[in-house]
């Protein structure tokens, strides 16, 4: 029988959870800048939790980076010295992944031995399980797709594994939320207005989040494939020397996967679809503002519009220093800030839900 204290023994262990895959995902940006994704060429489940432990095993990894189709064309003049530095920082990747499996499995088969999770809470957990093998075999594969023809991650891939890597994200921080805060036990957090009135403000506040998703995604175009939509315009305010490039007119058969290939077309939807989010969440704020409101409703509104502020801010100093290539610190830090973006607003969905 599960009580408030095995709850938050429970939720305490999913933000262990929601905090590693945190950190993992800006591992992960921090892998794709470097562009280190490629510099294993080989998946080891077992045997590749360890790095190369001697001079012999370093030269055999060099040499089989080397013969990749990355390492034929664009590191051609890589040594060894440098090939290690690309190195560490996907093998931390990797290290980091497989990390997920004790630390969910074992305090996972301790709960359940103590009852201390529902049968229902069982179920969301196993389909988290099901959600993580999911993103390792994507990840699999998106690397694999830069080790045949093409030197680079396919910018498709690489969206894909950013977004199922937030879902897995979004998922269990809302499994946690509910720990630390169940309906049974849940205090109405928006007082104003009728019924109707709350759940046109839930739709609105899910509205805003599905953006955030979106800008996520198109985030991984703007920093991904050989040459990411970033450096080709690193001005601001204007997308190079116009506010709309006249090359999104001229895109020959203009399908949704032609407009994605396209840097300046990448480059207005993902500016756009920013300065809506601004708009959106500060007119959300000003509502929040003018109703009565709990304490820690207000507190993720007040959060939530700093954070875009912070968001823009970020964006803007790090399209503006993509001189030929996306700065590492400045990349990392604004992707780290989508994603807190993404959880003010996520839970502010969950507060504003619940109260319905």
């Amino acid at each position: 029988m599960t009580t408030s204290s095995s709850r938050k023994q429970v939720g305490f262990w999913l933000l262990i959870g929601v905090v590693m895959i945190f950190f993992q995902v800006l591992i992960g940006g921090i892998t794709r800048l470097t562009e280190s994704g490629l510099s294993i060429t080989e998946w080891n489940v077992v045997m590749g939790s360890l790095p190369p432990m001697n001079s012999t095993e370093w030269n055999r990894v060099y040499d089989e980076y080397m013969q990749s189709p990355q390492g034929k064309i664009v590191n051609s003049d890589l040594s060894l010295s440098g090939f290690k530095n690309i190195f560490w920082w996907e093998w931390i990747h990797r290290l980091w992944a497989r990390l997920f499996a004790p630390v969910f499995m074992i305090p996972f088969l301790y709960f359940l031995f103590r009852k201390m999770i529902t049968r229902k809470l069982i179920w969301k957990l196993l389909f988290v399980f099901v959600l993580g093998g999911l993103q390792g075999a994507l990840g699999w594969f998106m690397v694999s797709t830069g080790l045949t023809d093409v030197p680079w991650v396919s910018p498709y891939s690489l969206c894909a594994h950013l977004l199922l890597a937030t879902i897995l994200f979004g998922y269990l921080l809302w499994l946690m939320l509910e720990q630390f805060y169940p309906q049974s036990e849940f205090h109405s957090v928006l007082n104003e207005g009728s019924p109707e009135i709350r759940k046109s403000k839930t739709l609105f506040a899910k509205i805003i989040l599905a953006i955030i998703f979106i800008q996520l995604g198109l985030g991984a175009f703007m920093a991904g494939g050989l040459a990411p939509a970033a450096i080709w315009y690193p001005t601001w305010p204007k997308i190079g020397t116009a506010w709309i490039p006249e090359n999104v007119f001229t895109i020959t058969n203009p399908q949704w996967h032609t407009l994605l290939e396209s840097p300046a077309f990448v480059q207005l939807i993902h500016r756009s679809t920013a300065y809506l989010l601004l708009i959106l969440i500060g007119w959300f704020w000003i509502k929040r503002k003018n109703g009565s409101v709990n304490e820690k409703a207000l507190m993720l509104c007040n959060a939530l519009v700093a954070m875009i502020f912070i968001q823009a801010a970020l964006g803007i100093i790090t399209v503006i220093s993509s001189m030929g290539s996306v700065p590492v610190l400045w990349g990392v830090m604004h992707q780290a800030g989508g994603l807190i973006t993404f959880t003010f607003s996520l839970m502010l969905v969950y507060f504003i839900k619940k109260s319905e």
